[in-house]
């Protein structure tokens, strides 16, 4: 919930600043809340393979302005490191990223300075926020339109409140979001197929599914993770789609799938006939796929128009874009999830915790598969 502007924090005054192409009007947090003048972000001037050779860390003596009148500038707590920012910084992400760029999908953070259309909205100086912005989350400031925030309850820990951005929002959302079911149809009594039962999504599947009374819970999982999975209340099924298959088609309501072991066909040939598949990815594509002649490879772009156009009783999703075509569910689910954590009742579980400057070494890690789970970088560490 958005708070109203209070008459006794001593605000500044506004004033106008004139740029070349317009005049527009900012406020400026006090100087209290600006602790360090000297911004540092995560920068690639080019797309390639290896993120310890294109990627610098820059520091600068300044942090950025807004330049429009919806604009605030969060100065960033905590942020992602994922192997989508690896799939975006070899080229083959299907979206056009420009050059240059700096990655980090999803950003915690506080308020800094705004834009006087963002003041009017109810945003306030300091207020903790938290935002899906594809792009330019590993750095010290950002700047983001403040339709893209969401509030963050002030007693969260922010390494843990990043990680619901994507990860558990793709979770949830996938849960209860893409599947057309009735206004008092819940999931008691559902059976689940999750595949890469040890990965971040999955594994907040695993958790929000139990929450929410489901029956029982399929993940597919390399079998070294089996007894974790087992211990968690799961039942593990092989890897291989050749070997799962058999024990589960036709009986899933939902298939969750973000490995694209077979076109999406094993997956889809688990589901009952009213059953749903949510496709949130194509790791076992874009783990091996190069840049092509135009940027994104052939196949990817094919399995996500299979996926979102071709495949029935499927929803292709991504985080960012539901972020932008569903502002006001995702707003309303993403303050649920931040709920939750601030209850204790949902506990995100880090990997590492990093610094910016070991962005790129971590990029590298997480494509070598040396390393899984939620990454966080704390960018003033």
């Amino acid at each position: 919930m958005r708070r109203g502007r209070s008459q006794s924090r001593g605000r500044p005054l506004a004033r106008t600043r004139s740029k070349s192409r317009a005049k527009f009007e900012v406020r400026d947090a006090p100087e209290e809340l600006v602790e360090d003048e000297v911004n540092k972000f995560v920068h690639y001037k080019k797309f390639g393979l290896y993120a310890t050779e294109i990627s610098r860390v820059i520091a600068i003596d300044e942090i950025p302005e807004v330049k429009h009148s919806y604009q605030v500038v969060v100065k960033v707590k905590a942020s992602t490191v994922s192997l989508i920012d690896c799939y975006i910084r070899r080229g083959i992400w299907y979206d056009s990223i420009p050059l240059p760029n700096t990655p980090g999908f999803d950003v915690v953070g506080t308020v800094v300075s705004m834009g006087v259309e963002a003041e009017a909205a109810g945003f306030d100086y300091g207020e903790a926020v938290a935002c899906c912005c594809r792009t330019g989350g590993n750095a010290r400031y950002i700047v983001v339109d403040y339709s893209d925030l969401c509030s963050v309850p002030g007693n969260v820990d922010s390494a843990q409140a990043v990680c619901l951005i994507s990860t558990y929002m793709t979770a949830y959302q996938a849960l209860h979001r893409c599947k057309p079911r009735g206004p008092r149809e819940t999931l008691e009594g559902s059976n689940i197929l999750v595949t890469g039962g040890n990965e971040p999504i999955a594994q907040a599947v695993i958790e929000l599914a139990q929450r929410a009374g489901v029956s029982k819970i399929f993940a597919t999982a390399a079998k070294k993770y089996h007894d974790q999975l087992n211990e968690q209340g799961v039942c593990p099924l092989p890897m291989d789609a050749k070997m799962w298959l058999p024990l589960v088609r036709g009986k899933m309501d939902i298939v969750i799938d973000g490995i694209c072991q077979d076109g999406y066909a094993s997956p889809h040939q688990a589901l009952n006939y009213r059953g749903h598949l949510v496709v949130h990815g194509m790791s076992l594509i874009m783990n091996g796929a190069e840049m092509g002649f135009c940027g994104t490879p052939f196949d990817v772009m094919y399995q996500r128009f299979k996926s979102g156009y071709l495949l029935s009783r499927t929803t292709r999703y991504c985080p960012y874009e539901w972020s932008k075509t569903r502002p006001a569910e995702w707003k309303h689910d993403m303050e649920y999830l931040m709920e939750l954590l601030a209850r204790g009742k949902i506990n995100p579980k880090i990997t590492k915790r990093i610094t910016l400057d070991s962005v790129p070494y971590y990029q590298q890690q997480l494509e070598a598969g040396e390393i899984n789970g939620l990454i966080v970088c704390k960018p003033w560490k």
